[in-house]
């Protein structure tokens, strides 16, 4: 059985897909990879895999999709794929719609937190919801990332219950354990990076460097902090991409030099080193305001034994156990994010407990080889993959 993956960014492709298809094609489906050309493409066609790059622009512009649906129903009848699988928004509708003017008999959807949720103006929310309603009419499968989505497309009656199941998220628990950090390594890798020797408290995030991820109010809750805890630290670890709609870079360095922060403030760029960025953290803080489905980055500091503080956003509220693993707080706000950090920024003790609450958490929640299985097995029921 062939198999297309749909996705904007190789980089998407290369960081967050690359797992679950490499355990498919471990059980024999042939499975290719279509997306916008880059860097990331380059490397995942010299390590083998099959990928052809279309451009798949990050934004809705009619004469551009259209020349992507196009390149795309090429593709797909050239192919003759038996399932499509399509992720990320606009190449989620564009793959849809492409797939089912190809003739592929199968579409699936992994939603990454539905376009529509709660922060979104009404009139985006109505735009989203019914390019989804559309789209899900020539779905055969949506797969969800959390279980909030599923209950609110069900309420918003947005396809047959039917069509909705619940995949999930997870990460590799062997790669993200602090069993693979080695204490020379992490000192050199400070010294690398120019963190000050100073710095014995470190708060970091992860993930492109946008607006929407909220490391603005990151910042804005460190400059609340740094009197009281002189040794604190941000780490920023991620970048931009020349396809992202809204470059944040700039503005935030502005942020962090009207604030006089620019000592306690270290930029990553991009990474590959994740498990030992993480390992540098004192405690992690993804404060979001974007769509989100179960953000991989909250897991993954949760399996290193890293605290997270995060906002209410859907997904985020569905990782983190207030109290045990974390703290949950208001979005697009920095004082109750200050709030939250000072206790566990002054107490040691707390942010172990937290840490190892959190990796507990991921052991028995999100391990990501449950997750494939579970995909697996829904290709099986879709006639996709043999029953075992």
């Amino acid at each position: 059985m062939k198999v297309l993956h749909v996705c904007a960014l190789g980089a998407t492709a290369e960081t967050l897909l690359l797992p679950q298809i490499d355990y498919l094609r471990s059980q024999h489906l042939t499975v290719d990879i279509a997306c916008s050309p880059d860097s990331a493409v380059d490397r995942l066609q010299a390590q083998g895999y099959t990928v052809h790059p279309i451009q798949i622009d990050r934004k809705i512009s009619p004469l551009l999709n259209f020349k992507t649906i196009q390149g795309l129903i090429q593709l797909m009848r050239s192919q003759a794929y038996d399932l499509v699988h399509v992720h990320t928004p606009i190449a989620a509708v564009l793959g849809r719609i492409a797939a089912k003017l190809a003739g592929v008999p199968t579409i699936v959807y992994t939603s990454h937190g539905l376009p529509f949720h709660q922060l979104t103006p009404p009139l985006q929310y109505q735009m989203y919801f019914a390019i989804e309603y559309g789209c899900a009419k020539i779905t055969n499968l949506i797969l969800s990332q959390n279980h909030e989505d599923i209950e609110t497309a069900a309420q918003k009656k947005l396809c047959p219950e039917s069509k909705l199941v619940y995949l999930g998220n997870g990460v590799d628990i062997d790669r993200f354990s602090r069993s693979v950090l080695d204490s020379d390594h992490q000192s050199r890798l400070r010294d690398e990076l120019g963190i000050p020797a100073s710095a014995k408290l470190i708060v970091g995030t992860v993930g492109r460097l946008t607006r929407t991820k909220g490391s603005g109010y990151l910042i804005e809750a460190a400059a609340q902090l740094v009197e009281e805890f002189p040794q604190l630290h941000i780490l920023v670890v991620g970048g931009e991409l020349k396809s992202d709609p809204e470059p944040y870079y700039h503005q935030l360095s502005e942020k962090i030099e009207q604030l006089n922060l620019k000592s306690h403030v270290t930029f990553t760029g991009d990474r590959t080193d994740i498990p030992e960025m993480l390992g540098l953290m004192d405690i992690f803080v993804l404060a979001t305001f974007a769509h989100e489905g179960l953000p991989r980055s909250i897991l993954e500091a949760m399996a290193m034994s890293v605290p997270v503080v995060t906002t209410d956003i859907r997904g985020c509220r569905e990782a983190v156990l207030p109290g045990q693993t974390g703290e949950i707080v208001p979005s697009q706000t920095s004082t109750p994010l200050a709030n939250a950090l000072r206790p566990l920024l002054a107490d040691p003790d707390l942010r172990t407990a937290y840490g190892a609450a959190g990796r507990q958490r991921v052991e028995a929640e999100y391990d990501e080889n449950v997750v494939f299985k579970r995909l697996f097995s829904f290709y099986q029921d879709l006639g996709i993959a043999s029953a075992t």
